[in-house]
């Protein structure tokens, strides 16, 4: 419909008066905070993180920008960044390098913004899980979402070898004996698989984590696996040797339970739903709890989560606004609606509402969930050799699966190269 001429005029006036405002009284000023994150299949859920929080958030307007395919790329870009001082506001990280980004110098402690340490304990994270981010007296990243390691059980192949119970085993010693006696149904079968190959070591920290000892010194600068913990990770390995009859890869392994040819499957939960996908209609899945046989067991999680860069008074604080959205049970909801990661908020869990509205998402989830107050997260090797380290560490755990080197020797082997490739 065409304008009047009044209303046209006014139109004109509205204009003018508008170009002559103030910027400040022309649009509502917006803190645009800039934070990077790894290019891939999770833009759909930090666009709606982004939109929501805003939708909370008005004055804030939080602005993702992919680097790199995955946490390692992103890492790299990260340091190269921080070197010609073109750091973000903030970034999206694997929590394993908030202590590296906090040596370097980039990233910003959040104990002032946040208001002290008991801020992180009102938005319900774990003490374990803030210990594995906090460095030099400071938390140095906010934890978002993480996994465990769980195992993964095919029912039918489990009841074929004289298993009776509907729940999964619950100790390592049925979980072995019952992976043996799949492997003896038959030569085409798999009895058990642990995924010793995990990135960063990551299968053997938590082997050593749930008897009680660690990978690392407080200090990241001496290695504190070779110990009776860290004979008994590799005693395990090699007890799992017994029902694994086939020297596969990860990936094989994967294929194989998927295709229901291997009974039992150690690895991270943040693969029940392509698991669980795999196994419909095929065979009965269960989920279990990787045993914590010590007393001050732990599991180790492979969680991601936000650092900040920013040394701005206002933009700090505009950033630990949309930290706590993501920590928040929103925040939480929307992560677990668009990834197989976890919740790091236990308060959020015990809310029935949201704890039904999650399971109805992940039912898989149910017999997990409480390990998440026992979980902290895996540690880096500082050193240009980390890559080398983790990689010898794979090798190692390879043949002590297939029997090729018992544990005390490979365990030496370890850490003496460790301490080489850590001082090289």
């Amino acid at each position: 419909m065409p304008l009047t001429r009044r209303e046209t005029l006014g139109a004109a006036a509205a204009a003018i008066g508008m170009a002559t405002l103030p910027p400040s009284h022309a649009a509502a000023s917006k803190l645009i905070l800039k934070v990077s994150t790894p290019i891939g299949s999770y833009q759909k859920m930090l666009r709606e993180l982004a939109s929501r929080f805003t939708s909370a958030n008005p004055e804030i307007v939080v602005e993702f920008t992919a680097k790199g395919e995955n946490w390692d790329p992103l890492l790299q870009a990260t340091l190269r960044d921080g070197l010609i001082n073109d750091l973000p506001d903030g970034t999206w990280q694997s929590l394993t390098y908030a202590p590296l980004l906090a040596r370097r110098g980039y990233a910003q402690s959040l104990d002032p913004v946040a208001g002290g340490s008991a801020a992180f304990a009102e938005l319900g994270l774990s003490s374990a899980l803030m210990e594995a981010v906090s460095a030099a007296g400071g938390v140095y990243a906010l934890p978002f979402g993480t996994t465990v390691p769980v195992i993964y059980y095919n029912m039918d192949l489990l009841k074929r070898a004289g298993y009776t119970s509907v729940n999964p085993p619950s100790t390592w010693e049925e979980i072995i004996a019952l992976g043996v006696k799949v492997a003896a149904l038959d030569r085409t079968i798999d009895g058990g698989f642990v995924e010793y190959d995990a990135s960063n070591a990551w299968m053997f920290q938590n082997l050593i984590a749930i008897f009680g000892g660690r990978m690392m010194k407080s200090d990241w600068r001496e290695i504190a696996f070779e110990t009776a913990e860290g004979l008994r990770a590799l005693e395990l390995v090699w007890r799992f040797g017994d029902a694994s009859t086939v020297d596969m890869t990860r990936e094989q392994a994967r294929q194989a339970f998927n295709a229901g040819a291997c009974g039992i499957l150690v690895r991270s939960a943040s693969g029940i739903t392509s698991v669980a996908k795999a196994a419909d209609g095929r065979f009965d899945l269960r989920v279990g709890q990787l045993p914590v046989p010590a007393v001050g067991g732990r599991l180790v999680g492979a969680g991601h989560g936000f650092v900040m860069f920013t040394k701005e008074r206002e933009r700090q604080q505009g950033l630990w606004t949309f930290f706590r959205f993501a920590a928040g049970p929103e925040g939480q909801m929307i992560l677990a609606r668009h990834t197989g990661y976890m919740p790091v908020n236990l308060m959020a869990l015990k809310d029935p509402a949201f704890l039904n509205q999650y399971l109805t998402i992940n039912p898989y989830h149910r017999a997990i969930l409480e390990r998440l107050a026992i979980t902290t997260d895996q540690s880096s090797f500082a050193s240009d050799n980390a890559v080398k380290i983790t990689d010898m560490m794979t090798e190692f755990m390879r043949q002590v699966l297939v029997h090729r080197t018992k544990p005390e020797a490979a365990l030496a082997a370890m850490a003496e190269l460790t301490r080489k490739l850590l001082n090289a």
